[in-house]
């Protein structure tokens, strides 16, 4: 089954009754992005956040991360039918990460993206004993990881020796602990973003995927956030500025590695799950070559998804911040309050903005 195509449905369902009737108000969220930390173990050279990480403000700032009961609180404000996304950063740097994990999985589902060079075993076996029993239920539903390439173009990327062979690893003891259990999830995901460093091996990685036992390989656009200053949050964004995508990659190159792996997939166990999820191919080569046409694109993510700062403020996506939960407001308050209701009908009048181009969350209007 594609679990990313029938969550997607699902995401876009649930945010048309509000999107189109709502005046700005939304149901409670489906999805909550947890940006946990902003400290990382890696130094990837494609990373939004590698100025934060060099910025000299990032250790000092580590005191003013959400303890996890401000994290618990906003945990409870997701759907009951909806995931709680834990990122970072590296979240496996937080010492409470499992007991948060925990907490989520009581009661939702969760999901956690990570580098994968901190997920021991002992993480492992937590993480599958947590896991879904099945596609309703609550637990552990996903664990994606990210390896940029194969060997030591992996290491030179992430800029940590020696960290390839340790979290492939990682990932092989993942998947023996799942099957150990019998257990179908957590869906086990392999994670790249696509550029020219690595462009060259998206095919072996692919292989690597199939030899490992995961579930999903899922290659991602790459593309420069206008606005990812986690530092200094607030409504100075500038959504008329076009993203640059990776310029260096080879096109030709990337056309041939795409095409590669649309035709393995379709005799592949691993599903090939390319991001953005809601555009075409030629939608991707366009972003790569900055001509990406967003006249046929709409987004309905800020009616089913928000993200969480590390540091309590709450943004429909980008840096654009429409309230702190350390402002003495809650969490739905402030998902619903005039801040995020303004944006929600701005950005319906326009369908996307200019600085959506590469987002996750955008689609094309059907």
């Amino acid at each position: 089954m594609d679990y990313s195509k029938f969550y997607n449905f699902c995401l876009e369902s649930y945010a048309k009754l509000p999107y189109v009737f709502g005046q700005g108000y939304a149901f409670r969220p489906m999805t909550l992005f947890i940006e946990l930390t902003y400290r990382c173990n890696f130094r990837c050279n494609m990373c939004q956040f590698l100025g934060l990480l060099e910025d000299s403000r990032l250790n000092e700032k580590k005191g003013e991360e959400l303890t996890a009961g401000e994290i618990r609180s906003a945990i409870d404000s997701v759907s009951r039918f909806g995931i709680v996304m834990f990122t970072g950063g590296e979240p496996f740097l937080r010492s409470d990460i499992m007991e948060l994990v925990r907490y989520a999985s009581t009661t939702r589902k969760s999901y956690i993206v990570t580098n994968g060079i901190l997920l021991d075993n002992e993480k492992s076996d937590e993480l599958t004993e947590l896991g879904c029993a099945n596609l309703f239920s609550n637990g552990v539903a996903s664990v994606g990881v990210s390896l940029e390439a194969i060997g030591a173009v992996h290491d030179e990327i992430v800029k940590v020796p020696g960290s390839f062979e340790k979290i492939v690893s990682n990932i092989r003891y993942l998947v023996k602990a799942r099957k150990k259990l019998g257990k179908r999830f957590p869906v086990i995901g392999l994670k790249c973003v696509m550029t020219k460093h690595n462009v060259g091996q998206l095919i072996e990685l692919y292989r690597l995927a199939e030899d490992i036992g995961v579930d999903i390989f899922n290659p991602i656009a790459y593309y420069s956030m206008p606005n990812t200053d986690r530092h200094d949050m607030g409504g100075r964004v500038d959504w008329e500025k076009y993203p640059q995508s990776d310029s260096g990659v080879d096109i030709e190159i990337l056309k041939e590695s795409i095409s590669e792996m649309k035709r393995h997939s379709k005799n592949s166990a691993v599903q090939l799950r390319i991001t953005p999820p809601g555009i075409g191919v030629n939608d991707v080569i366009a972003l790569y070559e900055n001509r990406m046409t967003l006249s046929n694109k709409i987004c309905y993510s800020p009616w089913t998804t928000a993200v969480l700062s590390a540091y309590g403020e709450v943004f429909p996506c980008s840096n654009y911040s429409v309230g702190s939960v350390r402002d003495g407001k809650r969490f739905l308050d402030i998902w619903n309050g005039e801040k995020m209701r303004e944006f929600r009908l701005n950005l319906k009048k326009r369908h996307v903005f200019p600085a959506c181009a590469g987002c996750c969350f955008i689609s094309t209007d059907s």
